[in-house]
This record gives structure tokens, sequence and C-alpha cells, in this order.
């Protein structure tokens, strides 16, 4: 596999592709991981480092299958958390006298029956071409014209509605980097027949895994206006126009006609999706009536059916993707290579090769997961109850947009004006050196910790929190960058809090912040800095139980938002 790195070329997918051994799911967890089925109930009622990491192995077992909205880990890890609520005697809040509140979804996944030919050439669906928008209706073709329309990453130039009217209309996706991240179904394309976008070689291999194989959806709507999208790699664009994209006019016509049908459709999930919620009631007849909020996801993004070397593929994320997910794929360059094999060297000398095609989520969010279940325990079990009552939620669909935090804060089960707070944690497991890549280089410290949305809404709620920060034997920093207006990474938007600020409710997201494991099969457990996580769960208890006491709810600068479905604005 060594052999094929030092030799293969990256172009997006390809470095997965040049890493696969074999196929299957794949996914070893390390030695000594913890069956899933290990006893939960050895826990002890402090905070600890230990049990933060019985319960991450639990969680993050390979044995959950990257936990994905939907899916039996998902469920079975909603099922671990209401049970451990239970054993710790919380009440349950969910629906029905149950722990759990069901989310409603379904599976949007390119139609196997989709096809495609050119001129009378078949593509072959999943290699030449894959439906890629799941709100178009089906499409049936029979005939029709192509034409090259542009570049996709500048519509300044692409050709005009009228010139797009009906035909298949080819976008090249001339930098890499954009791959699966530029609108291919403009407004003024919904008259065209399909938009080919000529990307499929480039996309990243986590984009394409969901792509292709599906994601959870919070309904089954489709939308008339919106025109089918398709990727396609550089054989089928070629077929379609004729020629290679780059070396045409905007506005060339292709020779081939097209004929076929492409739909991305819809079925049940085979697990119910669910958000998990108890309450541990306060002490005060009067405040035990309101409530602050506890949170974080239970679900991540699943597994890859083309299993990679694992430190391989880790070698090249420390290289060339240190923001994992959120670091564009691209080629790396000679003294790239030279990092990278010398990365994978140095592994081999104590790690023996194995294939890995889960992805786990330790650290999203499993890391927020198994701290609010420490902070449960150690407020349960304490002896002294807050006079607030305190309301943990796990949500699910965090990673299919917040459609959990959004589905809960919509359909609470306690009065939604009667949370005075909510803390989210997200991604609060590392903090290593060379984690948190800021103008390219690591960042990461024992004190580093992300801070969004803590102020916006009330000043009071946000000195609160860093009053009990200053409280710790060793404080956190908190970093404040991303929480800026118009920040290009979206953070306000991107975050669970978010479903709660918009109904007005004093909230923040903290995050130990991204690294090369984002959205990666190598998101694994034993990466995890458990001392660190420790000390955000002990700070995020002492927070909310500093608010839970106060005599009068958190004061509010920012008016209640008069349309909470309104869009988001960083």
């Amino acid at each position: 596999m060594r052999i094929l790195l030092r030799t293969g070329a990256y172009r997006g997918a390809a470095v997965s592709l040049a890493l696969i051994a074999c196929a299957g799911r794949g996914g070893v967890t390390p030695a000594g991981a913890p069956s899933p089925l290990a006893d939960p109930g050895a826990t002890v009622t402090a905070i600890t480092p230990e049990d933060l990491r019985r319960r991450l192995f639990i969680i993050a077992h390979d044995s959950m299958m990257g936990r994905e909205t939907g899916s039996e880990g998902n469920f079975k890890t909603a099922a671990y958390v209401a049970a451990e609520f239970q054993r710790l005697g919380l009440e349950p809040a969910g629906e029905n006298g149950t722990y759990f509140q069901t989310v409603p979804f379904w599976r949007a996944a390119p139609d196997p029956a989709s096809r495609l030919s050119v001129g009378g050439v078949s593509l072959q669906f999943g290699r030449d071409f894959v439906p890629a928008n799941w709100l178009a209706p089906p499409r049936t073709l029979d005939n029709v014209r192509v034409i090259f329309g542009g570049h996709a990453t500048d519509m300044q130039t692409q050709i005009t509605p009228e010139q797009a009217a009906g035909k298949v209309v080819v976008l090249d996706v001339p930098v890499r980097e954009a791959a699966g991240r530029v609108a291919l179904d403009p407004p003024h394309f919904s008259g065209a027949a399909l938009v080919v976008g000529v990307q499929l070689d480039e996309v990243a291999p986590e984009v394409l895994a969901r792509v292709r194989d599906g994601r959870p959806a919070a309904d089954t709507t489709r939308i008339p206006s919106r025109v089918p999208v398709i990727w396609v790699n550089h054989r089928a664009a070629e077929l379609l126009l004729g020629a290679n994209p780059s070396t045409l006019a905007i506005g060339t016509e292709g020779k081939a006609t097209v004929s076929g049908f492409v739909d991305v459709a819809r079925k049940p999930i085979a697990f119910a999706a669910r958000n998990v919620v108890a309450i541990l009631r306060g002490s005060d007849p009067v405040l035990r009536n309101q409530y602050v909020a506890l949170t974080a996801h239970n679900d991540h993004v699943g597994f890859d059916h083309a299993p990679v070397d694992h430190d391989s593929i880790r070698a090249v994320l420390r290289v060339i993707r240190p923001m994992g997910a959120d670091s564009r794929p691209r080629e790396p360059t000679p003294a790239e290579w030279t990092r990278i094999n010398r990365i994978i060297d140095s592994l081999r000398k104590v790690n023996r090769p194995r294939l890995d095609s889960i992805r786990n989520g330790a650290d999203d969010d499993g890391s927020g997961t198994v701290s609010i279940l420490e902070i449960a325990e150690a407020m349960a079990r304490s002896g002294v109850r807050p006079r607030r009552s305190i309301l943990f939620v796990n949500h699910t669909a965090e990673e299919v947009g917040l459609i959990g935090s959004r589905w809960y804060a919509s359909h609470s089960t306690v009065p939604i004006d009667s949370i005075v707070g909510e803390i989210d944690q997200d991604m609060v497991g590392r903090g290593l050196p060379d984690d948190f890549p800021i103008d390219g280089t690591g960042a990461g410290s024992p004190t580093y910790l992300e801070v969004i949305g803590a102020k916006r809404i009330s000043r009071e709620f946000g000195d609160s929190l860093e009053a009990a920060n200053a409280r710790q034997p060793v404080p956190f920093v908190f970093d404040y960058r991303y929480d800026a207006p118009g920040h290009p990474l979206n953070y306000y938007c991107r975050a669970d809090h978010y479903s709660y600020a918009r109904y007005g409710i004093p909230a923040v997201a903290f995050s130990r912040g991204e690294h090369l494991d984002y959205h990666q099969v190598t998101d694994e457990p034993q990466y995890i800095s458990y001392p660190d996580l420790a000390r955000v769960s002990k700070m995020v208890y002492d927070g909310a139980m500093a608010i839970a006491n106060m005599s009068h709810s958190p004061r509010r600068e920012a008016p209640k938002p008069a349309n909470p479905n309104a869009q988001c604005r960083q």
C-alpha cells in the first residue's frame, strides 16, 4: 500500500482508491477497546478521564458503524444514552413517558434504476455518473441535446437561461478545491433538462460516500422547480461534449444526444432517529420549572464501502488536509509525498497495517455525548440539586443539518420559553499541539477552547460561563474568533446551539476545534485527550450549575426573533 501511496495521484477520491486493499466494510477498533456490551455501571460519581474513555470506547466502537442517523448504530447509541439516564435516576422527558423523541426521517439515495446513454453509449451508474440533487423530481430524458454551460465557479460567464432551456447543461469544475461544494443548480438553469457537474473524479471521498450511499432526509418533499443534477467523471464529460470541457468555448453544443432516467429516491429509514431527553429536577419549588439545557449530538456520518489503510490515510490528512473534511482535497507536492511517506514509515514501526472504512465519530460528537453523561452522573449523585432543573438533550441528525435539534426546539417536551440557557458541546475531545490549524500552523494547547454565541443574546449568560471557567484549576482561553459576524466558516449556524438561539434562548457552542480527523475514518477514540475532555466537562458542569442557581434568568439584550425559521446569519 505504501508503494501505491508513493506513486499514486491524489485527484480527490483517488488517494482513497490508491490505498484500498480489498472490498468490505473494514475498520478494526484498537486492541484493548472494551466491547460495546461492557458494563456501563462501573463508573464513579466524579467526572474522570477514565470514565470518559470507557464511555467513548463504547459509542465510538466499530460495531456502531459510524452512527449515521437512521442506522442501527445510531439507534443503539441512543438506547445506551437512555439506559444511562435511567440508571442515574433522571426523569424521562421524551414522548409518552420515555426518554426518546422520534424525529421523522427517510433515506435519500441515488436510485439504482438511474440510467444514461450518450449517443447510444451507456454510462455506468456509480462509476461514470451519480445523481446528486435529492430535492429535484425524477427526470426522464429522450434524445436531449447537450451544451457546455461554462465553469461552475464563475456564474458571470455561464450560458443564458434561454440557451440552457430544455438541454443537458454541462458545467466544468476547474478548481479541484470546489468539487462537491459549489451550487450546480442556480435559478437561471431551472429550465434545463439536466445539469451535469464534471467533478466525480475530484470530489473528496467522504463527500462522495455520502452522496453515493445516500443520506437521511427530513421528509419526502420534492421541489418541482429544482433541476436534477448529476456528477460525472471526465470520460463521461468527453462523451457528452465530444471533447474535454477545458478545450471548448462556453456555449458549444455536443454532437450526441442523451437519453435515460435519473432520480434520488426516498425510502423509510431502517431504524428510528431519536433524540434522547431527560431531566434532573431542580430543588426550588418555583425555579424547578425552568431549565438549563445541556446538549450534544449522538450521530455521525456512517461508513464508506471502500476501506483504506488507516495509517496511510491519516498521514495524507496530516500533511495536506489538516482540517479533515474542511480542508479541500488536492494533489500533494513531491516534498509533501516525502513527508507523508516519512510518517508512514514511522507508524509502520509501531502499528500493523489495518483496513478502515468506519467514520467512528469519537470526537464528533462522541466526546460531547460522553461529556453530558458524565455531567449527569456527577449532578445526580452529588447529593446537591441546583435550584433550576437541568434538561439533558442528546440530539440525533446534527450531521444532516441540525435537524434533530431543530425538531426538538420546535417540538420541545418542556415549554420552550422555560429554557433559560443552553450549552452545547461538539468536538471537545482534542487539543493536541498539531490540532487547530490557524493560518497553516497548529495552534492547539491545553487551554484552547472555541466559544460561539455565548454573548450574542445575553451578556450575563456569557459572563457567567467565563466566571465558571476562571474558577477552574487550569482555565481555558475562550477563543471568540469564529463567533465574529460574517466569518467564512459559518460556525454560528453550524452547531446545534443555534436551534435554541433562534427562539431567543441564550445559547453557546463549545468546541476544541477541527483537526485532521474531522469526518474521516481516523476519528477514533484512541486520539482523544481524556484529561482535557474531563476539564471541559468540569467547566461546563460548573457553568451550568451557576446559571441554574441564579436568582433570575440571564438578562437578554437581543430581542426574541420574530421568525425562528428565518435564515441564520453568521
